[in-house]
């Protein structure tokens, strides 16, 4: 009975609708009421942060996880997370080549070339995930000469700079991006050294360059991209980036384009004081390359990564075919119908994996005695949603959707052996694919907007440890699960606060679901401006969680509190922000900072103290 109160009360659930424009965000009419679109005015292009992207990606149940310094972040939506929400730019997919998804794409782009940005909870459009898609889109280009810079640096608690540069004309454009910088210290000054097993504290460093050309005439545009990300340090895994490098391309005729990207990363344990006694290393390699319109997309992924074991004192060593050269075939179309104040958006398509190195079929056969090493699934979409005007400042929104999305590709075909009793990292090639039904309803009445939502996910895929013939194993099982929330957003004039809350639960045993956020509030006071200075408060708070998954060594984090400060001041072309984030130096480490793994809980990742940090920016047409 109480499962299906929560259930009645999704149905009657709210959304905000409204068709506002400030200066962060717009959102569109409730036509198309699932996607929320933000543009990103050149002066927000960063934001430093507890975390990158945090003016984007910060409200109406969007996250970031911070796994480590700078650049390590992920995404997570109303407890929905890794390839369940896609990254995308213009189109274009970009897939993980670390299977711990070191290299994820959420905040390794270069914002100075980015436009807007779309965040999307709907699998039933184009490039989706089963809970919907981050797709940001570049700005235009124009004949105009036009450079644009940022230059950012931190100290206190933090100790990086950032920098990036734009230089536009006659439809072309040139990026460059570079960020260095030491690991951060907690709010009581430990290192990562003294935290986390470190034999220094190593710097880090990021590049990313970018070109496009238009020719505008015939509606051609093409350009390329590289990246080489070095030495970031990840304390929420066992071990680090070491060296990834990203080449990728893309042409465009009309309104299709074809695109690839290949992802060469290199992660091990040589940073850590562990080293000399168990070595640990992966080489991964991920290429991808796709065809997408208006109504299509097709897409080809390979993924490879080798790695091996080693404990040299003892003579031990163990390689593994860590990803045993996994094809992904992906074919979707979609459409949509609008009636009135009724819109359907449908998806449909197929995919088809492989893995053609079949050395390791014994190992998955110890687990999975029907494992086959091809599998074909389907994917599809559809999303109903009603909106109405009640009065001029009270809208309804009601959505639902019914979807489905094959399992990701480390959940079926990861491979990994380890020394002596240490438990295996074994996929399941016989899980089912997740079957989600979502329902969500919402009201805008002038100041609040408040939405609830409901998923219930059939198949839903949860990480397991099941016992081999000599030794344990984690692993994927299929369970169903219900995942329900709210969000609520209060404005008024200078005022803005948003609230989120979810709640999660295995419907199979009753427990709680794993890695479901606590209750998080955040607030931004952004005053009248003075002579020409903004001044901007801002306050985040997350409960304590105590509804844990003990099954997978979850365990219970304390609240916390962080204000953060910023004044900005603008003169023609020219932008100085200076802001200090957790003013109160709080030392806290947040729920979702540490990897769940059935045998140990991972190492919780502490959040920065108090840092300060400049950031002066240009913007000039010539």
């Amino acid at each position: 009975m109480k499962r299906f109160f929560i259930f009645i009360l999704c149905i009657l659930s709210f959304e905000i609708i409204a068709q506002q424009k400030e200066e962060i965000k717009t959102y569109q009419l409730p036509v198309i009421e699932i996607i929320s679109k933000r543009e990103i005015p050149f002066v927000d292009k960063y934001s430093y942060g507890t975390d990158y992207s945090s003016s984007i990606l910060n409200k109406n149940g969007f996250s970031l996880v911070r796994r480590g310094l700078n650049f390590t972040q992920d995404l997570y939506v109303e407890g929905f997370k890794r390839g369940d929400i896609k990254v995308v730019i213009d189109g274009e997919q970009y897939h993980n080549a670390c299977p711990n998804r070191m290299d994820a794409p959420s905040t390794r782009l270069n914002l100075i070339d980015m436009e807007s940005v779309e965040l999307t909870k709907s699998a039933s459009l184009l490039n989706s995930g089963i809970y919907g898609k981050v797709e940001y889109r570049r700005a235009k280009l124009d004949e105009a000469f036009r450079i644009k810079a940022l230059a950012n640096g931190n100290f206190g608690a933090q100790n990086d700079y950032d920098a990036s540069i734009s230089a536009a004309a006659k439809y072309s454009n040139l990026t460059l991006r570079y960020s260095s910088g030491n690991p951060y210290e907690n709010g009581e000054g430990k290192t990562f050294k003294d935290l986390y097993g470190y034999k220094d504290n190593f710097r880090y460093s990021y590049l990313n360059a970018s070109f496009r050309q238009e020719i505008s005439e015939h509606e051609i545009e093409f350009g390329g991209i590289f990246t080489q990300a070095k030495d970031i340090s990840f304390p929420y895994l066992q071990m680090d980036e070491r060296n990834s490098k990203v080449f990728g391309g893309y042409f465009s005729y009309k309104k299709n384009k074809f695109y690839f990207n290949f992802t060469d990363h290199l992660m091990n344990n040589g940073l850590r004081s562990n080293y000399s006694n168990m070595q640990m290393e992966t080489d991964a390699k991920n290429f991808t390359a796709g065809l997408t319109g208006n109504f299509y997309e097709f897409i080809y992924r390979n993924w490879n990564a080798d790695n091996f074991i080693s404990m040299p004192m003892m003579g031990h060593f163990v390689s593994n075919k860590l990803m045993p050269n996994v094809d992904q075939f992906s074919l979707n179309l979609s459409t949509d119908y609008s009636v009135n104040k009724f819109q359907t958006y449908l998806k449909g398509g197929i995919q088809y994996f492989r893995y053609k190195d079949e050395s390791r079929n014994d190992f998955y056969k110890e687990l999975y005695s029907d494992a086959s090493n091809k599998r074909f699934f389907v994917s599809a979409g559809l999303l109903g949603t009603y909106s109405t005007q009640l009065a001029d400042d009270f809208i309804i929104t009601t959505t639902a959707e019914i979807a489905t999305d094959a399992p990701e590709a480390e959940q079926l075909f990861i491979a990994v052996k380890r020394l002596m009793t240490n438990p295996d990292w074994s996929g399941n090639p016989t899980l089912n694919q997740p079957v989600k039904g979502g329902l969500r309803t919402s009201f805008s009445y002038k100041l609040i907007g408040v939405e609830l939502f409901g998923n219930y996910v059939a198949n839903y895929v949860e990480t397991v440890k099941k016992m081999k013939t000599m030794k344990p194993s984690m692993t994927y099982e299929n369970i169903n699960a219900l995942i329900a929330g709210t969000n609520i957003i209060f404005k008024y004039e200078w005022l803005e606060s948003n609230f989120s809350f979810l709640w999660g639960e295995n419907y199979d045993n009753k427990k709680p679901l794993a890695e479901i956020a606590p209750l998080s509030v955040y607030t931004t006071i952004r005053l009248p401006e003075f002579s020409g200075l903004k001044l901007i408060l801002n306050h985040r708070y997350e409960n304590s969680q105590t509804r844990i998954n003990e099954d997978l060594k979850e365990f219970k984090t304390a609240a916390w509190n962080s204000i953060g400060l910023g004044v900005e001041y603008s003169i023609d072309y020219l932008t100085f922000n200076f802001q200090a984030n957790n003013v109160l130096n709080h030392n806290y480490k947040r729920y979702l900072s540490y990897s769940r793994s059935p045998f140990s809980a991972g190492m919780p990742v502490y959040e920065p103290g108090r840092s300060f940090s400049l950031t002066i920016s240009l913007n000039k047409s010539f």
